[in-house]
């Protein structure tokens, strides 16, 4: 089967849909002819992203909402009022998210917050939102976007490591329960994608995680967004983008104990270099 006939015609909800990984997937859909919907909280920053898509693809499908992922309410109401008028959409891509590091003794409580709410509550909002109809209809493609984060621990980053794991963890039973239901789940896990988020994050990253990173080249979001819609196509659930992304997932859920000795080298090493 080529990607491309798995997602011809469907229409996809991309939450997170105006930057990154989520406008990325967005550009790469509309070419396999794809009805997308970008939902993000910036109204001018999704214009921008629609006239970004339609000024290079003229015939492009695409329709915008502006709503905040963790506002529960205002959520069913334009959700409501899209549905009166359109199809419930095929599929739903949850790349709506947030990382904040730093030491987690100077973070305030208020990130640990702020981060849980957009990337695991955010999730969850969107997808209770739309799985009645989709266990109605008997079908469906959920694909949540975790992170490297949300398998293994990082240094600096305890605010969005709990709340990708929690992502995964969440999305580990949703794929349980919704399999019979004949609905797919999927879960990416992406290792530093050169998005603006990442470089919203880089200023603010303690010296040994910065050291442990090393000289690790982000890589680049079209090519992510490329890679998980020919995984999701293929009905793989975990899509781990990259050869390094893939042994760090590797270790995060297949050494046990074993890796925390690792890790505690590798920030021993990183704080010598600081």
């Amino acid at each position: 089967m080529k990607v491309s006939d798995y997602y011809r015609g469907k229409s996809v909800l991309i939450t997170g849909g105006s930057s990154g990984i989520g406008f990325a997937i967005a550009k790469a859909l509309v070419q396999m002819d794809a009805h997308i919907i970008l939902l993000a909280r910036d109204y001018e920053n999704l214009k921008i992203a629609k006239t970004a898509i339609l000024e290079k693809y003229p015939k492009a499908k695409v329709k915008i909402v502006p709503v905040d992922v963790t506002d529960e309410t205002t959520l069913d109401v334009l959700y409501g009022k899209y549905m009166r008028n359109h199809a419930l959409p095929d599929i739903l891509i949850n790349c709506a998210g947030v990382a904040r590091p730093g030491y987690v003794q100077e973070l305030p409580a208020e990130v640990f917050r702020w981060t849980m709410d957009i990337d695991y509550h955010g999730t969850v909002n969107t997808v209770k939102l739309l799985l009645p109809g989709m266990i109605e209809r008997g079908s469906g493609h959920i694909i949540n976007v975790s992170s490297i984060a949300g398998v293994i621990g990082i240094f600096g980053y305890t605010a969005y490591c709990g709340a990708k794991f929690a992502v995964k963890g969440f999305s580990d039973a949703l794929r349980s329960e919704m399999k019979p239901k004949g609905i797919r789940v999927s879960v990416l896990y992406p290792p530093d994608t050169d998005t603006p988020q990442l470089a919203s994050e880089n200023q603010y990253k303690p010296e040994e995680t910065r050291a442990i990173s090393g000289a690790a080249k982000p890589i680049s979001p079209d090519w992510v967004a490329q890679y998980t819609l020919k995984a999701a196509a293929h009905g793989k659930y975990a899509i781990v983008p990259g050869f390094e992304a893939k042994i760090m997932y590797f270790a995060g859920t297949s050494l046990g104990n074993w890796i925390y000795p690792i890790m505690d080298f590798l920030v021993r090493s990183a704080s010598k270099k600081k």
